[in-house]
């Protein structure tokens, strides 16, 4: 699923300097972000575990479990981020199969990622 190509006219977008948090560890938070332009590193506990560029999301977490930031997610480049809210992640959950599929396969890349930090 290509959400660059979906998102790319969203009219809900937020632009970051590069070293802006977007996302703060431990806060709640009520949407997400799919990266339209730029690069975003995301961390746990002060340590990087993965990197976000053009198409991919970041602050998914806290629209599945408890609405709390489950790392902190910060602009590495200048970057410009499409926000999606609640109810049009539900939306897409209910209505693009393939979106599912790609919420669970980035939830899997990330979990492995921070059992990786947790074993070095």
């Amino acid at each position: 699923m290509n959400l660059l190509e979906v998102f790319k006219d969203s009219k809900h977008q937020e632009s970051f300097a590069a070293g802006a948090e977007v996302i703060t560890e431990g806060l709640e938070g009520n949407h997400m972000y799919v990266v339209l332009s730029g690069e975003v590193a995301i961390s746990l506990n002060g340590r990087v575990i993965a990197t976000a560029s053009e198409g991919e999301i970041v602050g998914e977490m806290a629209l599945i479990n408890a609405e709390i930031r489950s790392a902190t997610v910060t602009a590495t480049t200048d970057c410009v981020l499409a926000v999606i809210d609640d109810g049009s992640f539900r939306s897409l959950l209910k209505h693009v199969p393939d979106f599912n599929l790609h919420v669970m396969n980035v939830l899997a890349d990330r979990l492995k990622q921070a059992y990786e930090l947790i074993e070095d």
